[in-house]
């Protein structure tokens, strides 16, 4: 909460929020929801993520404010981004940077604020995750640290969006490129020119078209234009509509699958257009077409990616929002929630730790299991591992941690690892089909006896992780110890 001066100038801080180009843009459900997330946890009936300006603060989410922005120079968080990387004023009518701030002594007044930095890839302040009250107040440890994963959270959004932004940037450039390629070069084996006559009957066969399609001019010679549609276009008469189309409007204009001579497909574009003899009568159709298989695999890669990185964000947010609420709903006091919460989302934020490293594509078992127990291995031996080092998705990484992190805590607070001589056997397998088992035994603990009632933490364990698994998990609570058993399948 130390205020330090910044190793920056403010141009550059500018010139980095300017890079990411969030300042304006619409209100979006993830940062709506972190918004909610930190309002719920800290108890505060306003909770905001917004970006400084030279100017104005922008709210790109908020709750309990209803506006979008706010000068800069009545604001708390230009006073926070001096900060180390969080800023709190318990009661800002005690603080002398804010006499006078009408957003301190209006209607209502704002008495106390919370922010932690939001940053960017080079550690510029870009503005903050914060929460604010009319009264008075503090948080305690647990609200501050998950005020400040919610921030982590925020400026992982912002790196998405440069991300997206940067690939549509690329995929306008290659079509620019494309275009003026086009005007340059007027005869060249990128472009297949094709000539037909009325009754589409091939009468010209370009380099460029031998190239593309395979077969020579000689080969085409008289042949249908049809020759070099797919079997499902032929049926559909596509070069006959087509013709129709050139004839009717001047041009047609499309992409679609073509064929070549040896049976593979290519995407291309092009068009068609009459082609016309002395005195504007029509002789023919004249067709251009250019293989584009590499953009159209680029632009269905891209928009997978985009699909598959909101899905994950939602994914991530969901099990977020699920957490806190049954973590509060089942606690038995409001500080056993806060622990809970807290513990939960920072296993969560390990797993996706552990998930970065990899771009998302997966990770093994044992950096999990490692990462998920390393609170927990102080004494060699109590803890014993053993299993293929297989690779789990991103989905089993988060469910599996989430899961070791609920067995680890209850077993060093009421388990095996409570007592100097407990232990936990952990071991897991993979079947020829790649069935997977998971086992987690205690033993030579305290004397077990089964729970009265199944919390969160269990129906967890239970029923959510083995989902992600295609299977399902089973929790015993025999005298000697707890036994979990995973089941599933890693396919």
């Amino acid at each position: 909460m130390t205020s330090l001066s910044p190793n920056y100038t403010e141009a550059e801080r500018l010139d980095a929020l300017a890079a990411y180009e969030i300042v304006d843009t619409p209100r979006e459900e993830e940062f709506d929801d972190l918004a909610r997330i930190a309002s719920e946890v800290c108890g505060t009936p306003i909770a905001v993520v917004n970006f400084v300006s030279d100017t104005r603060q922008f709210f790109k989410a908020e709750v309990g404010l209803g506006v979008r922005e706010t000068p800069v120079d009545i604001s708390f968080c230009k006073h926070a981004l001096l900060a180390e990387d969080m800023m709190i004023v318990p009661d800002a009518t005690q603080d002398s940077r804010f006499d006078n701030n009408p957003l301190v002594y209006g209607d209502p007044p704002l008495r106390f604020y919370a922010g932690v930095l939001v940053r960017s890839a080079e550690g510029l302040p870009l503005g903050t995750m914060c929460v604010l009250d009319h009264t008075p107040r503090e948080l305690d440890a647990h609200q501050i640290r998950t005020l400040r994963l919610l921030a982590r959270q925020v400026s992982i959004q912002l790196e998405l969006h440069r991300s997206l932004r940067r690939t549509k940037a690329a995929l306008g450039d290659v079509r620019r490129l494309e275009s003026q390629y086009r005007q340059i070069v007027d005869s060249a084996v990128d472009f297949a020119i094709i000539t037909t006559d009325l009754d589409g009957g091939i009468t010209s066969w370009s380099p460029g078209a031998q190239q593309i399609f395979g077969w020579s001019e000689t080969e085409t010679l008289g042949r249908p234009a049809a020759l070099v549609f797919t079997a499902v276009d032929r049926e559909a008469d596509l070069a006959v509509r087509e013709m129709a189309t050139a004839r009717e409007t001047g041009r047609g204009i499309g992409e679609g699958w073509y064929q070549r001579k040896d049976g593979s497909r290519f995407w291309a574009s092009g068009e068609i257009m009459p082609l016309m003899g002395e005195d504007e009568v029509q002789i023919g159709y004249l067709k251009i077409l250019r293989d584009r298989t590499v953009e159209y695999q680029a632009e269905e890669q891209r928009k997978e990616l985009t699909h598959e990185l909101s899905h994950r964000m939602k994914n991530v947010l969901a099990t977020v929002q699920s957490i806190v609420t049954q973590s509060l709903r089942t606690a038995e006091s409001l500080d056993a929630g806060r622990d809970a919460i807290s513990s939960r989302v920072q296993a969560l934020a390990r797993a996706q730790d552990i998930l970065t490293q990899t771009s998302w594509s997966g990770a093994g078992i044992r950096q999990v299991v490692d990462e998920a127990l390393a609170a927990h291995r102080a004494e060699q031996g109590r803890i014993v591992i053993s299993g293929p080092d297989v690779v789990l998705s991103p989905q089993q990484v988060l469910g599996l941690s989430l899961a070791l992190h609920e067995l680890a805590t209850n077993a060093a607070k009421y388990g095996s690892l409570s007592m100097p001589s407990g232990k936990v056997e952990i071991s897991w397998d993979v079947g020829p089909d790649k069935d997977f088992r998971f086992d987690w035994i205690e033993r030579d603990g305290p004397h077990v006896n089964a729970p009265s009632r199944r919390g969160f933490g269990s129906r967890l364990i239970e029923r959510i992780v083995g989902s992600y698994f295609d299977g399902g998990g089973q929790l015993d609570f025999p005298p000697s110890g707890v036994v979990f058993r995973l089941t599933g399948s890693l396919g």
